[in-house]
């Protein structure tokens, strides 16, 4: 298996570089190209490109973003032959599950139902944004929107089942599933920290999420005091709790928690939400997860164990750069202290030499019984001839050569 892979997002710099990090490891030993993936705002200018990945590729997998994913579905499958239906099954799903926002898209059958004919579809449980794969001749060519944990989700749960199934490409679910645990314990090496995690019901399976694929992050991090009973305190704020209770009783500076898994209403495929919490030394950061509809809870808690590894490295990382840039502003004020320093001493030299002068002019003055008196009438006449101002006149000798007389208002003219 050969694969390219092209992301319709906008425009490179506009790119998830983590996401791209993820897609090249987790597809490293299947892409051509040396691994590149490849950005741009739509279909029409990829043209070249995707003319190419055909050419010397026989799997090309686009991402598209959901603001144009219906548009891209309905040129892809125009382009390439492929008849796009609506499956009527999905669409009813999709109803039931989509938001007011979506229902005013004139491309909602196509967003979320349309498939490729004879194609496999992709899809989660609340039938939205249906990526497909169609296989024609010795080619395949998959659909997936680009929708951030929709992705990983389907690519983790779907996707590379499928591929690995159909063509033995052996691809590995560990960068989607471990990604940011890595970069985590990566920047816990570098920093030296140590995790204080809050004792939730919860926290057992982070310690065994973290043990599985980073058991160096799993040393850092060690398990606080058993966490009291919620109460009526509202969830997203004991999990604020629990994270500074932490940290303070560990003497680290970093406390965790991650909260059990809240149903909404009485369906047990509908959402669920976890909050997860991380606080540093100046403040607590909280977030609320939400599951997909169906998404069952082992799974949904497995895939926020990630979210914490990621928020939380976020943190480290920010603090550092802080650090950083504090020593760099510190380095520079010294700077300027120094320099500081330096002029004052140059002007206090400046003033003690001319302290100097001034009393060993006293000295001589008063030595020699000398007034300035005295000098005045001694210098002053002299001075006075100087600074006179001279008048220059230009005149012509005998022989028609010029030359310059100058007479001055102490000289005395001839003939008076």
């Amino acid at each position: 298996m050969k694969a390219r892979l092209f992301i319709l997002d906008g425009s490179a710099s506009d790119a998830d570089q983590n996401f791209d990090e993820v897609l090249r490891r987790t597809f490293k030993n299947v892409m051509t190209d040396n691994g590149a993936i490849q950005h741009f705002t739509s279909l029409k200018d990829a043209t070249v490109s995707i003319g190419k990945a055909f050419s010397d590729s026989d799997t090309v997998i686009f991402f598209a973003d959901v603001s144009k994913f219906a548009d891209t579905k309905d040129i892809l499958c125009k382009a390439l032959g492929m008849n796009l239906i609506v499956d009527e099954m999905m669409l009813s799903v999709a109803l039931k599950n989509a938001t007011d926002t979506d229902l005013d898209s004139a491309y909602f059958n196509i967003c979320h139902a349309g498939v490729a004919e004879n194609g496999t579809v992709f899809v989660l449980k609340d039938g939205l944004f249906s990526g497909f794969a169609s296989k024609r001749g010795h080619q395949t060519v998959l659909l997936l929107p680009l929708a951030g944990e929709r992705t990983r989700v389907l690519l983790t749960s779907q996707v590379i089942p499928y591929l690995n199934d159909n063509f033995g490409a052996n691809i590995s679910l560990t960068p989607l599933q471990f990604f940011y645990a890595q970069q985590l314990a990566a920047s816990a090496r570098r920093e030296g920290v140590k995790i204080a995690l809050a004792a939730t019901k919860s926290a057992t399976v982070f310690k065994d999420y973290l043990a599985a694929e980073t058991p160096e992050l799993a040393e850092r991090v060690l398990m606080g005091t058993k966490a009291e009973n919620r109460g009526a305190t509202p969830p997203n704020e004991y999990v604020v709790n629990l994270s500074i209770t932490a940290a303070e009783f560990c003497g680290v500076p970093y406390g965790v928690a991650i909260s059990n898994a809240y149903y909404i209403g009485d369906d047990p495929n509908a959402q669920k939400i976890v909050f997860i919490a991380v606080t540093n030394p100046t403040e607590t950061t909280v977030r609320e997860l939400r599951s997909f509809y169906g998404e069952n809870t082992g799974d949904f808690l497995f895939r926020c164990c990630g979210e914490l590894c990621r928020l939380l490295g976020r943190i480290i990382d920010n603090d550092a750069g802080m650090a950083e840039q504090n020593k760099l502003t510190e380095a520079a004020r010294e700077k300027e202290r120094k320099q500081a320093k330096k002029y004052k001493a140059a002007i206090a030299a400046v003033l003690v030499l001319i302290v100097l002068i001034t009393a060993a002019g006293g000295y001589y003055f008063h030595r020699n019984a000398y007034t300035v008196q005295n000098w005045l009438d001694r210098y002053m006449p002299f001075l006075q001839e100087l600074t006179t101002e001279k008048e220059t006149e230009l005149t012509t000798d005998k022989d028609g050569y010029a030359f310059y007389t100058v007479a001055s208002e102490s000289q005395t003219a001839i003939g008076e």
